[in-house]
């Protein structure tokens, strides 16, 4: 039944008497006014500099632990985004460094192609040539192929070696029929590119 009863109003409608405010400088110069009236120089010291210093070495722990709370809990915040950042890092160190690796595996697969490039090979990767000139001089072997990959342009490759070393005694100027010379793997192989093949 006490339940029931409507209860009473906890605030009442006087007001309560307040405290005249005043500056924290004016009550630290009333209490050391009070405790050291012969001492006028600590007076003007805790005004000023003094005091300014003297509150922020007071609230300097207080900020510290607020800033240690803050830290507690955001801590897998700052996980993540250091996560985050790691990551991307990493990510992208390794997607350069696998370009690099493609670009190095390509020159070494072109070069390798073009250092063992015989007459065999030649044939084997590009089809039948256009025309196929054989001259031996005792005792090298000279054999200019001509293709024509693209329109009327003609490319001529000319192949000296000896026929006894088939794998390595070819050496493979390039040049086309104006007289322009592709003298690097990378030239030879992006104007006729079936000499990039496996065979």
């Amino acid at each position: 039944m006490d339940e029931m009863k409507p209860k009473e109003n906890a605030y009442s409608g006087e007001r309560a008497p307040m405290a005249p405010v005043t500056s924290p400088a004016e009550v630290s110069a009333h209490a050391s006014s009070a405790e050291n009236a012969g001492a006028p120089h600590r007076v003007a010291q805790s005004s000023g500099i003094g005091a300014f210093m003297e509150l922020a070495s007071d609230n300097l722990p207080t900020s510290l632990a607020e800033v240690s709370a803050f830290l507690k809990h955001t801590k897998r915040v700052w996980l993540m985004a250091a996560g985050i950042l790691i990551g991307a890092a990493a990510l992208l160190n390794l997607t350069a460094r696998a370009a690099e690796w493609a670009k190095n595996s390509r020159e070494r697969r072109q070069l390798h192609a073009m250092a063992t490039l015989t007459p065999d090979h030649l044939f084997a990767r590009c089809g039948a040539a256009v025309r196929d000139d054989i001259k031996v001089v005792y005792p090298v072997l000279m054999r200019t192929v001509t293709y024509q990959p693209r329109g009327s342009e003609k490319l001529v490759i000319s192949l000296a070696g000896r026929p006894r070393k088939r794998a390595t005694g070819y050496s493979s100027p390039m040049e086309n029929e104006d007289g322009a010379v592709y003298d690097t793997p990378e030239a030879k192989i992006a104007a006729l590119p079936c000499l990039d093949s496996k065979k």
